[in-house]
């Protein structure tokens, strides 16, 4: 507890999944929690459920892909709580043709302006607004929700991992503008997460095979990345800066026969 304790956190798409995760954790760990999200009923709900608990937070509605909302947000902060110490840019598109992305011939140009401009854009200007701010102080650090598709081929969805790998770039840029000033930004890399956007599109086969290629006993939660997030926004991770954190359940760790070689060997 009180890892966080006194620290200002913005955290976008903080209603559902992952953000609402990290929201309730940074707050458990003592930290004043932002909570934004597109829908303002759904922010309004984790923030009752932190102020509930005898913690400190505010619901904002806000679209990461329009700048005007971003920087509302960010002043927002600002105005209330003097200052912001934790950004973490964990919004992402949410539009269903992400999912319906199965078809690189008939590609989809319109989902691709929307998923950079969501997922990787977004942030970025966060960013740019959170950072005067933080470098006043001499100390900050921002986070990414990446993905392990960043990093490796897809035979779908093929806008998606293209913007977390663009993402990815930010993250180390970020860290390698900033770092000398006091500023740190990294970026969590999940793997197969039940989030209720999983839950949405993923069947029951496709949970099996999924949790036949991790490397541990069950899929992951938002919560799994919530703890990773809580470390990298804390002083625990001081000289963490740059890095691009995998929490896959260990999928990433090895080749892609293991799952044969385990089930017939």
């Amino acid at each position: 507890m009180n890892r966080l304790n006194e620290k200002v956190a913005v955290v976008t798409g903080a209603g559902s999944g992952i953000g609402r995760a990290s929201a309730l954790a940074f707050a458990q760990e003592g930290a004043k929690v932002i909570v934004s999200d597109l829908y303002l009923d759904a922010a309004e709900t984790v923030a009752g459920d932190i102020q509930e608990a005898g913690g400190t937070a505010l619901a904002l509605k806000a679209d990461v892909g329009k700048e005007e909302d971003i920087k509302r947000m960010i002043d927002t902060t600002v105005d209330t709580y003097a200052g912001i110490d934790i950004l973490f840019n964990n919004a992402v598109n949410k539009n269903p043709d992400t999912i319906r992305d199965v078809d690189f011939l008939n590609f989809n140009e319109d989902l691709f302006h929307d998923n950079m401009r969501v997922n990787v854009l977004g942030g970025v200007l966060a960013c740019k607004h959170a950072l005067p701010h933080m470098l006043e102080r001499s100390s900050g650090s921002i986070l990414f929700t990446s993905s392990t598709s960043s990093i490796a081929g897809e035979v779908a969805q093929f806008s998606y991992g293209a913007s977390k790998a663009a993402l990815n770039w930010y993250v180390q840029t970020l860290a390698a503008t900033f770092g000398k000033r006091g500023i740190r930004c990294n970026g969590i890399l999940p793997g197969v997460i039940r989030t209720p956007a999983m839950e949405g599109w993923a069947n029951e086969k496709m949970k099996e095979a999924f949790l036949e290629l991790q490397n541990s006993p069950r899929l992951g939660q938002p919560e799994d990345i919530a703890q990773m997030a809580v470390y990298l926004a804390s002083d625990e991770s001081c000289y963490v800066n740059g890095a691009l954190m995998r929490v896959d359940g260990g999928m990433s760790c090895a080749t892609p026969m293991v799952p044969v070689v385990r089930t017939y060997l």
